[in-house]
């Protein structure tokens, strides 16, 4: 346990996938932190049930693709079903832009697992249960946690920042008196997770009924989840009832004793705090946002909190990079995270119209939109989601490239490639800091000039896959396939790369060395 001499440089608030994720990115980056979970035990319930691309491209950085990503199960789309049981839309699994599936259904229980299992792998990163902190007193160069542990006394940790992931009803947001603004659904769900379900498709079916709008999602183990909205006048004590939840499943399934895991009222919000930092103090995951189910990205967007938040913690504790800096941390994530809810709302309007109007609307649209294929699958296959990219921060030239197809400011793709005869994902070569990826023999000869070297306290990796036959100084990589062509809009450009794998900025490469003094000193 950490005494009241403890001092850490990041106190993280919460054992969820957020927190054990922003502990383990910190600690790939070489900061230590401390975790502290105010529950006794581990979580043992599944809430979240989906783990998408770019999530799984954030386990990447400390190995957790290997020890989990591959137990999941991957998902294939959906299908959109109406009362008459007409199937007026299909999604696919859709490509592999970031290296993984875009879905994989997973049991939380089983994945934070996995993380404090990674957790044990590295001494820089400490987990704690039963520490409830009960407050935070901010000082001129630390922040003072104060908590009580397990036997009851209470305690101080010395910190230089803290990182709260304490969940949608946060003591933390609470005690700094930040509000949360959006809306809450009027209707509750009801959530049932199964066991030895007969459904052994990988795809969800969402059940868009004029009578009571239910959703069915694949789970590992065998399992699904079942999500029925609850009525107007059912009580949620009636509708948990054995024999209800029997009737409510008899078109799918029979229930046996032993097959439902957790039974469950859910109510759905579109919230998102007004402000993510107070002072050395950020607010992360659900602390920050909540967001409807429909899109599956509640628990994905705490850990592209994760992703952002860490490196930049990363820089300010070992790069020397001004505190200033963790301001872009708000101004990146806040219109993406919010861009997300909205996203989960209109998937939600398609889903849960019982108004007859607004079903009336939904049928017309789609048969209006029969004569345009493009233009329903554009609607259908959600092809609106928003682009991981940012439209500020930590960023050089941002939409002031040259090439029409510039990649500053957005997540770069993963293509797989091969180096000395050896297949390997791009982010592996990338290793976990900054990356600079040459694409021609003046780039190759531009990045071999700057020699070894760390930018702002993390390490700084050099890649070449020339666009075309080129050699260079330095070892080349070879694409294996199609996703290295969004990399070649930047023609004979050096591309620098954040540790998150957003492209910071382009460099030709008479200008890198200059380039890369331009983008630290945004840091100073």
């Amino acid at each position: 346990m950490p005494g009241v001499s403890a001092k850490y440089p990041v106190v993280i608030v919460g054992a969820g996938p957020t927190g054990l994720t922003t502990g383990l990115l910190l600690a790939r980056y070489g900061v230590r932190s401390v975790i502290l979970e105010r529950s006794d035990v581990p979580l043992d319930i599944p809430r979240a049930i989906v783990l998408d691309d770019e999530g799984a491209r954030t386990l990447q950085v400390f190995g957790a693709d290997e020890t989990y990503v591959g137990r999941t199960v991957v998902g294939n789309g959906a299908e959109y079903v109406d009362d008459a049981g007409n199937q007026f839309g299909r999604v696919g699994a859709g490509p592999e832009t970031y290296g993984f599936a875009k879905r994989h259904f997973i049991n939380q229980p089983e994945m934070e697992a996995a993380l404090r299992d990674k957790l044990g792998e590295t001494a820089l990163c400490d987990l704690h249960f039963a520490c409830e902190v009960v407050a935070m007193t901010e000082h001129t160069d630390h922040v003072a946690v104060t908590f009580t542990g397990p036997d009851g006394v209470v305690d101080d940790i010395r910190a230089q920042f803290v990182v709260a992931a304490d969940g949608g009803r946060s003591p933390t947001r609470e005690r700094l008196g930040i509000a949360m603004h959006g809306s809450t659904y009027e209707q509750d769900w009801i959530v049932i997770d199964t066991l030895n379900d007969p459904d052994g498709v990988n795809h969800s079916h969402f059940y868009c009924s004029n009578e009571r709008p239910h959703v069915s999602v694949p789970a590992p183990n065998g399992g699904r989840r079942y999500e029925f909205m609850v009525l107007p006048g059912e009580s949620h004590a009636d509708v948990l009832k054995d024999d209800f939840l029997a009737g409510l499943l008899a078109p799918f399934r029979q229930i046996s004793d032993g097959d439902i895991v957790r039974k469950t009222i859910y109510t759905f919000h579109a919230r998102i705090a007004e402000r993510w930092r107070d002072g050395r103090i950020l607010l992360a995951g659900d602390a920050a946002h909540l967001t409807p189910p429909f899109a599956g990205q509640g628990m994905n967007a705490g850990l592209r909190d994760a992703a952002n938040a860490s490196w930049k913690l990363a820089t300010v504790l070992n790069g020397g990079a001004s505190a200033d800096i963790l301001d872009s941390y708000d101004a990146e994530r806040r219109n993406p995270a919010w861009a997300m809810i909205q996203l989960a709302v209109v998937m939600g309007d398609v889903v849960m119209p019982i108004d007859k109007d607004q079903l009336a609307f939904r049928q017309h649209l789609i048969s209006a939109l029969a004569p345009f294929p493009a233009v329903q699958d554009y609607l259908l296959h959600m092809k609106f989601k928003p682009r991981p990219r940012f439209g500020t921060g930590l960023f050089l030239g941002l939409g002031q490239s040259i090439f029409e197809g510039s990649l500053v400011g957005e997540m770069i793709p993963q293509p797989d490639v091969e180096t000395g005869g050896r297949v390997q994902k791009l982010d592996t070569l990338l290793g976990p800091g900054f990356g600079l990826i040459a694409q021609d023999a003046a780039g190759a000869k531009a990045v071999a000039a700057l020699g070894e070297f760390a930018f702002l306290g993390l390490p700084m990796a050099r890649v070449f896959i020339p666009y075309r036959d080129a050699s260079g100084p330095m070892p080349a990589s070879s694409a294996r396939d199609d996703r290295v062509r969004l990399l070649r809009a930047h023609r004979d450009e050096v591309l620098l790369i954040r540790p998150d794998r957003y492209c910071a900025a382009a460099f030709v490469p008479e200008e890198l060395a200059e380039g890369l003094r331009r983008y630290e000193a945004l840091f100073r």
